[in-house]
């Protein structure tokens, strides 16, 4: 039997066995690891079992663990130097660190010992490298000069709270939206503006997908109270002043039920994306015991398992799509900006001291102000206003994660709302189970909005406040929907105002019709189909579909020796596919000309009106500007109405000349470009697919040489995971590059199972992960007995 590594090291340093002393231990925790290097968890207890979790996290990824703790809680300058110091105040802002301790503190205590069992098992780890640094020490650790620190239960928390739950509900782009409407303000006067701004951000298109059917918006038996007032009274405060429209939009998912498979399965096939990163950004384990049953992967080892199965159920997530926050523009006091007005005086704010240790520098001290209306941040004395950053989910971070926990132990659907409705961040669930039942849910605490209140701008004090939080009755909700499939690409969960979201341009044209049309192509689906839709997807132009129909219908009857008919069939017979060749460069020329057609229309149609619109089209998602250009294309048909015409009165004949008219510009610039009049050379550069060494969040976190990429860059998850109901029986299959151990000796030796996940995930495969006792023992490689100290 072979062994990794670190099991090797282990046995040097004598801890196959026992890793306490007994005398101090009262919980018995197995561990073992299967030949993926996969971590199963075996205890009695909650504290053991999540003892062990924390001792395999660490053991496979101390040094990225210990950056992404620093990322989080604003430590970063204390070990990288003073020019970090601006991310780690602005980190700090979005957090008040006591409020989630007495989170922490309020917490029942087999819910607390998840956090504390997580922290001891990480610092049994964390003592042994400490005790055997030549041996077990991260080689990154000596390359950046520090060494890891012990851990607590609150540096486990705020594991999630920043990766997750700040990352994915703490984003709104209404300040970005009141600087360009000032801006069109400014040069076309109120009224056009208002017409031009409303074209750009839109409240409604009913022509967008949504990931509830029409008409299919499920209903508990039991009617849910709204929240009480004096409850939501405590959501009245914010922390953070996040950027605009950062929020990361690109994780999917698809669920087949037994009527839409050939083989009569249910398939549940999650590609969550938090970006590509070496270590990889997930996680994989096994927990048993204690209540828990489950296997499947988790973003940067949170405490607890966000995509996997129980055998019963399984779940998985994507971004959530729900407005949770506002802005609010305040009116600050011109004899003391430190006042704010409310209600029908001035207020005071509140201060909030952080300090932060800088390497090699004295510590430095700041100021975070605080309103009733959250954070206060980009303070202008000389207009006397400030905006405040509110949050309706502020002071339930922590529930959210325990119902989230929780939620892996449902054994039915409704077991499992019951945990979705004490979610206050904006999320998207989805469930399947083993007797072919498939559901979806939005939670998360979307204010009760006051009348007239504009959600695509920065709220008014007073006029604005919110006046509670919409029930559980609100949110978007499916099961067994009839067309027997549930698909979502962070698109729109259902229509109403209570899946509005004004950072988001949901309209007509949305990649998740490529996943839709997969799944509704044929009456039934094989298994091996519906999982290649995953790999169909990946490399598409997801603006294809929308505006290539527009490039033939206006070429229809052009004299077919032209160069504009040469043009024409070159994108006719383009398949949407962006493919890199072995010389870096796509496989076609079709990939640039389609781009330069659009950059030229983009130009030519909508920024010659309106210079405010963004100039770059995106080609893994549909932007806003390009929604804008279908919309414009669609005239009429549009779902948004186009009230300026951005073609200025062309009929149809002369919208049609323009559009071949760009596409003779896009050919001359390509020319240019190549220094070649043959369509042929015109193959634009294509990216690897690359994953990074430092974090989401920009903070490294493993050195500069740990860089890898492989062939196409790909539109698809971080990691890919299948979960398969067939005969009762669950099945889990993963790929999480690039791989599940980031370990590199101090000597520069790396674990085998460091980037032996690359060449699954460049080939679109996947690999069993246990479930069962028997399933675990039947691939155990190595195991270890934890004696864990309370």
């Amino acid at each position: 039997m072979s062994r990794s590594l670190l099991g090797r090291l282990l046995l040097s340093a004598g801890l196959s066995v026992l890793v306490a002393c007994p005398a101090l231990a009262d919980t018995q925790v197995e561990i073992v690891r299967d030949n993926w290097g996969v971590p199963h968890v075996y205890a009695d207890d909650v504290h053991g079992l999540y003892a062990g979790f924390g001792y395999s996290v660490a053991q496979d990824r101390l040094f990225q663990m210990e950056m992404a703790r620093r990322s989080v809680l604003g430590e970063v300058a204390e070990v990288l130097g003073i020019e970090r110091l601006p991310f780690d105040i602005q980190t700090r802002a979005m957090f008040d660190h006591a409020d989630i301790r007495s989170q922490i503190e309020a917490l029942a205590p087999e819910e607390r010992d998840i956090l504390r069992g997580y922290a001891a098992g990480f610092n049994l780890w964390v003592d042994r490298v400490l005790a055997d640094p030549a041996k077990l020490m991260p080689r990154q650790f000596n390359d950046f000069g520090f060494k890891p620190r012990r851990w607590t239960e609150f540096d486990v928390a705020m594991i999630y709270v920043g990766t997750m739950a700040g990352r994915f509900s703490g984003y709104s782009a209404e300040l970005g939206n009141a600087k360009t409407l000032a801006e069109l303000e400014a040069q076309f006067g109120p009224e056009k503006a208002r017409v031009l701004f409303d074209q750009m951000f839109w409240n409604e298109d009913p022509l967008a997908p949504t990931t509830v059917p029409e008409g299919g918006q499920y209903q508990r038996k039991a009617g849910l109270a709204p929240s009480e007032p004096g409850r939501f009274a405590e959501l009245l405060h914010a922390g953070g002043l996040p950027g605009d429209d950062d929020r990361p939009r690109a994780s999917n998912l698809w669920i087949a039920g037994p009527q839409k498979t050939t083989d009569g399965s249910t398939i549940l096939i999650n590609g969550p994306q938090f970006g590509n990163f070496n270590p990889s950004y997930v996680f994989s384990i096994g927990l048993h015991g204690a209540g828990f049953d489950l296997t499947g992967n988790t973003p940067f080892a949170v405490p607890n398992v966000l995509f996997g199965t129980n055998g019963t159920i399984a779940w998985g997530a994507t971004a959530g799509p729900r407005d949770v926050n506002d802005y609010y523009r305040l009116e600050l006091n011109p004899e003391n900006p430190r006042q704010y007005r409310a209600h029908d005086g001035w207020k005071e704010m509140t201060a909030r001291r952080e300090t932060f240790r800088v390497k090699g520098q004295p510590e430095v001290e700041t100021t975070v102000w605080e309103s009733e209306y959250g954070v206060v941040g980009q303070i202008d004395p000389g207009t006397a206003t400030a905006y405040a950053f509110n949050r309706a989910w502020k002071g339930q971070e922590i529930s959210t994660l325990m119902a989230w926990v929780d939620s892996t132990k449902a054994q039915n659907y409704e077991e499992w709302l019951d945990q979705a409705e004490k979610v206050a961040t904006t999320i998207n669930w989805y469930y399947a189970d083993r007797d072919g039942n498939i559901g979806y849910v939005s939670p998360g605490h979307v204010p009760v909005r006051a009348e007239g209140h504009d959600q695509r701008l920065p709220a008014r004090p007073g006029k604005d406040d919110w006046q509670g939080v919409r029930p559980f009755a609100d949110a978007p909700k499916g099961y067994n929907p009839s067309q027997g499939w549930i698909a979502n690409w962070n698109n729109r969960s259902a229509r109403g105002d209570a899946a509005n979201f004004e950072a988001t341009p949901w309209g007509s044209a949305d990649r998740v019709v490529e996943i839709m049309a997969r799944l509704d192509a044929r009456e039934k689906l094989t298994p091996d189909e519906i999982w290649d839709i995953n790999r169909e997807i990946s490399f598409l132009d997801i603006n294809a579909r929308y505006f290539l129909p527009f490039i033939l219908d206006a070429a229809e009857g052009i004299d077919p020796q032209s160069q504009r008919a040469e043009l024409v069939e070159i994108l006719r017979h383009w398949d949407g596919q962006q493919i890199r060749a072995e010389d870096g460069r796509a496989t076609t020329s079709a990939v640039g000309l389609f781009q330069a057609w659009l950059d030229v229309m983009v130009e030519d149609v909508l920024r010659d009106d309106n210079p405010a619109i963004p100039p770059a089209i995106l080609y893994n998602r549909i932007s806003r500007t390009a929604q804008m250009l279908h919309n414009a294309l669609l005239g009429e048909r549009a779902g948004v109405p186009q009230t300026h015409d951005f073609f200025n009165g062309a009929d149809e004949a002369g919208r049609k000349e323009i559009i071949l008219a760009s596409l003779d510009k896009a050919a001359a610039r390509l020319a240019d470009r190549f220094c070649s009049q043959e369509p042929a050379d015109w193959r634009i550069e294509i990216k690897q697919h690359v994953f990074e060494t430092s974090n989401y969040l920009g903070i490294p976190q493993a050195g500069e040489d740990e860089v890898r990429a492989i062939g196409t860059s790909m539109n698809r998850g971080t990691e890919n995971n299948r979960i398969t109901f067939r005969e009762g029986k669950a099945e889990f299959c993963a790929v999480t590059p690039p791989g599940q151990s980031g370990f590199i000796s101090p000597s520069g030796e790396a674990s085998p199972h460091y980037e032996d996940q690359l060449a699954l995930y460049e080939g679109f495969d996947c690999r069993p992960q246990a479930l069962t006792r028997d399933e675990v023992e039947a691939v155990a490689v190595s195991r270890e007995t934890l004696a864990v100290p309370r």
